[in-house]
Parts: structure tokens; C-alpha cells; sequence
């Protein structure tokens, strides 16, 4: 494969792909690599967005119907909503799990099972899972409503409030004898039933702190190929690969997109609520995410070469 450097170009407000440059000796192969590193963050980040939208619709449909102002007129439409409340509670607790095992496959796969990173991942999700009921429960969650019930089952009304309230019932958790023994612990402690929405809310801090835990932000490998695909960055252009080929004599042209997983990681990235953030190691060096010049001005980042 011979690929020269192309960029897509506004000129007099057409769109043109024009000509850049012929790409060095192995300059193909370092491409690639980078977009095979982002592209395997910017997956992660995918699992993390699904889940994450797991929960809000759990969220939007719980305030829509919690409100005792907003009536439900027969025993009917009451079952129909205690059935889409266990749907989407159940959807959360599948994508929870989807999230983990994708992203222990991929760390796998990528550092291997032996490797300070898996350990590092293993580590931290034990972390969580023994400081967190949240994280106990949600993590066995699908196996009660596989092999015996379904999660949410009660209503009881607030008037105070003026809500209603939807409830896993600790009696009903502690009917299944399926529960591994430190869930089997934590059910026998619960003092009351599970506040659907409270957990929710407790399952969101949770949530957000772990994922920032164990993302890839501020590894080397993510950095720097960050840095390597932002030398082909130019305002207002886009760079593609092209690849010209020759067939009876007629010219064709293949062209590869370059910069999507560039442009999604660094999407990603903010999404994690980072702005700015740094890796050192001894093979790598030093690896920065400083878009907006906040840790280095860009003088000092052509002086000290991390630009």
C-alpha cells in the first residue's frame, strides 16, 4: 500500500481534497498503531456512554411518575409502570456488567492477564466492590431477576413529599438463597427496603468516581498517540490518507479516514470532566493532554519539545 497525505480543504466555499505530501517510511504503520490505541479507548468510552444512558433513562422515567400529582388511574397502568420501572432497571444492571466485562476483556487482550495494568484493573474494581453496596448489589443484580424475581415490587406513597415510592423489598431479596455470601450479608443487614431512586442516585456518585478510576485518560499509550495524530492537525482542514491506484490504465483513489478516533478521544476525554492532565514513565516519557495551554504555555511546550 502506498498512501500519500491529502487534506480536505474549504476553497472559494467548496470543499476540496488536496494534495499535502508523500508519508515517510513507517509513518503508515505509527498511523495505524495510534488509531488502533484510541480506537480501543474510544470502545470503552462506547460501554461507558450506553451504561450511563441505562441510568438516565431510569432516571427520566422515575420523575415522570413519581409525582403523585401526575395520577395513575387503575391497578393496570399502575402494573404497566412497576414493569417498565423493572425494565429499565434491569437494562442498568445488564449494562453494568456488559461495562466491566468489556473493559477486563480489553485490557486483557491489549496488556495481557499477567500484566500491571489487568492487575491494577482487578484491584480497583475489588476496591469498589468491597466499599460498595451499590456496586455488590448492581454487580449480582441480573442473576436474582434471572433465576428468581423481579427487582422492584412495591409502591408505598409520601405524602409529605408527594411521591410515590418504588421499593425492592428486603424480604423478597432474602427469600433467594442464589445471593454469594457477602451480598447474602449485606441483604440480611438492610434495615428497610431499597428506595429505587435513592439507589439510583448513590449508584451515579459511585459510578462516576470508578469510571474515572479505571479510563484510560492518563495512560501513556492513549497520550501519546494523542500527541503523535495532533501533528497532522490544521484549523479548518481534515487530513485523509489516499491511496492511488492503477487499473487499465485509469487512476482510482482510495481514501482512509485518519482522524475520527483523534477527534472522538479527545470528545472522550472532556466527557470524563479532564481539561488537562500528564503520564511519565521511563519507556514513554513524558505524555500530556493540554489542549488549552493550562499546564504549559505553548512556548514552554516548544521548548521542552511536547508539542
Amino acid at each position: 500500500m502506498s498512501y500519500k497525505l491529502y487534506y480536505l480543504k474549504l476553497v472559494n466555499k467548496e470543499k476540496n481534497l488536496q494534495y499535502d505530501r508523500e508519508l515517510e517510511e513507517g509513518e503508515l504503520d505509527l498511523i495505524s498503531e495510534c488509531n488502533e490505541i484510541l480506537g480501543s479507548f474510544n470502545s470503552f468510552c462506547d460501554y461507558y456512554y450506553i451504561f450511563k444512558s441505562n441510568l438516565k433513562d431510569l432516571e427520566d422515567y422515575l420523575k415522570l411518575v413519581e409525582p403523585l400529582e401526575n395520577r395513575i388511574s387503575s391497578a393496570i397502568i399502575m402494573k404497566n409502570v412497576i414493569n417498565e420501572i423493572n425494565k429499565l432497571v434491569i437494562n442498568f444492571a445488564v449494562a453494568f456488567r456488559n461495562y466491566l466485562d468489556h473493559y477486563e476483556i480489553t485490557i486483557k487482550e491489549i496488556a495481557g492477564e499477567e500484566s500491571k495494568e489487568y492487575k491494577e484493573f482487578k484491584s480497583k474494581c475489588s476496591k469498589y466492590f468491597d466499599k460498595y453496596f451499590e456496586y455488590r448489589f448492581l454487580y449480582n443484580l441480573r442473576h436474582y431477576n434471572v433465576h428468581y424475581k423481579l427487582p422492584v415490587s412495591k409502591i408505598e406513597g409520601d405524602i409529605h413529599k408527594k411521591k410515590r415510592i418504588f421499593l425492592i423489598e428486603k424480604d423478597k431479596l432474602r427469600e433467594w438463597d442464589g445471593w454469594k455470601s457477602i451480598i447474602k450479608d449485606d441483604i440480611d443487614n438492610l434495615k428497610e427496603d431499597i428506595n429505587i431512586s435513592d439507589f439510583v442516585k448513590k449508584c451515579k456518585d459511585m459510578i462516576s468516581k470508578f469510571n474515572k478510576d479505571i479510563s484510560y485518560y492518563n495512560e501513556p499509550e492513549v497520550l501519546g498517540a494523542l500527541n503523535i495524530l495532533k501533528r497532522y492537525e490544521r484549523k479548518f482542514e481534515t487530513p485523509y490518507l489516499v491511496e492511488e491506484i492503477k487499473e487499465n490504465d485509469e487512476k482510482k483513489f482510495r481514501i482512509k479516514e485518519m482522524y475520527s478516533e483523534y477527534i472522538n478521544s479527545i470528545n472522550n476525554i472532556f466527557n470524563l470532566g479532564i481539561i488537562s492532565c500528564s503520564s511519565y514513565t521511563k519507556e514513554f516519557g513524558l505524555q500530556i493532554f493540554d489542549p488549552f495551554d493550562l499546564m504549559f504555555s505553548k512556548d514552554e511546550k516548544e521548548k521542552f519539545g511536547l508539542n
